[in-house]
């Protein structure tokens, strides 16, 4: 009865910790949500278009801004109407109804239908992106914050061609290690259990014994 009594505290200690720590976690987005005025406020990066400043595989940070507040230099998440794929490069030009300006050597080469409209470029390409973007367009500005890589674990384990070498080998390694330690947890708990049990038993039959 004693064992029954630990192994079942033992289990409710473990279901509080996981939702303590849920709790936790779905707080602590939405405190980040909040904070940042997007509903997504994180993303991987998922090409080297904007190395080395961002590497591909890095979980950004990013934040809600008025187009107005937007300035030459910036790094901007926008998606293209008609488009699922949010991209992530630098504004080299901005056009508004009355001025124009441009980051040396590049300077407006679409026409500006509905302005403002912004012009970028990633760190790593050759030439600006073959369109504007629109104010609306734009879903955040990169907040400088990122975590390099923690989002290629992700990429090699669903085989993207994001995954690089070693990358693909070193995620399979990383997964193999967690299942084995969680493997090799649950079977000490597991032996913990039996050897607690075998000696409440010897107790008993200890106590039995003097009677």
């Amino acid at each position: 009865m004693a064992t029954y009594f630990t192994n079942r505290t033992g289990f409710i200690k473990t279901i509080v910790v996981l939702v303590i720590a849920t709790v936790g976690c779905l707080a602590s987005y939405a405190a980040l949500v909040i904070s940042a005025g997007t509903a997504q406020p994180l993303m991987i990066v998922g090409s080297s278009s904007m190395e080395p400043s961002i590497r591909t595989g890095t979980l950004i940070v990013i934040r809600a801004t008025d187009p107005s507040q937007i300035h030459l230099g910036n790094i901007i998440v926008y998606q293209k109407a008609l488009s699922s794929i949010r991209i992530i490069h630098r504004v080299v030009c901005i056009v508004t109804s009355s001025s124009s300006q441009c980051t040396s050597p590049w300077y407006v080469f679409i026409t500006c239908g509905t302005p403002p409209c912004y012009y970028t470029k990633g760190d790593n390409n050759q030439a600006p992106d073959p369109w504007s973007v629109l104010s609306d367009e734009i879903v955040g500005v990169f907040t400088g914050y990122g975590v390099p890589y923690l989002g290629m674990t992700l990429f090699c384990l669903r085989q993207g061609p994001e995954c690089p070498s070693p990358w693909g080998p070193l995620s399979v390694v990383v997964l193999g290690g967690a299942v084995a330690s969680d493997i090799t947890l649950e079977y000490f708990l597991l032996r913990r259990s039996k050897n607690i049990e075998a000696y409440q038993k010897s107790k008993e039959g200890l106590s039995h014994g003097s009677t």
